[in-house]
């Protein structure tokens, strides 16, 4: 089924895909901005509480932006998956999901588990927060490439 660009059902797509998107990668940035405070070895009841015992599920919202893209793409032209835009976006994201993956959500990992000890070692969660904050930086960047991406589609 093609829906055009005006239908309902595209305009509730769409709006899922931008919200997931606000969602997750937003949710990724307060943590970066919560890491940039642990770095400065401010450790306190808002960090606990951001970080949780788990990566949350706002954070995993990053991994439903492209399912709900497909889906959109699916319903409204499937030509667009050939365009350069397109490729584009979606390469940034693979890119935002390893980075997210290997570095940024490990270190939050780490620092959660600090926190969780007796005796939470500072010079840890120092370094963990750098990492999370680098990693964070890099995701917010791409993903603000990837929205112009998808908005102007050059």
């Amino acid at each position: 089924m093609r829906l055009g660009v005006n239908n309902p059902v595209y305009v509730g797509l769409l709006a899922i895909h931008v919200g997931l998107g606000v969602i997750g990668y937003g949710s990724n940035a307060v943590g970066g901005w919560f890491a940039a405070r642990a770095r400065r070895g401010v450790v306190d009841e808002g960090l606990r509480r951001f970080l949780g015992d788990r990566i949350s599920l706002a954070q995993w919202c990053v991994v439903l932006v492209p399912v709900a893209g497909i889906l959109l793409l699916a319903e409204g032209n499937l030509a667009d998956a050939g365009r350069g835009w397109f490729i584009g976006a979606v390469g940034i994201w693979a890119l935002t999901a390893v980075v997210l993956a290997s570095r940024g959500w490990p270190a939050q990992r780490r620092i959660t588990r600090e926190l969780a000890g007796a005796a939470p070692d500072l010079q840890v969660i120092r370094s963990s927060a750098t990492a999370m904050l680098r990693s964070q930086q890099l995701v917010t960047l791409l993903y603000s490439l990837a929205f112009a991406l998808m908005l102007f589609k050059p």
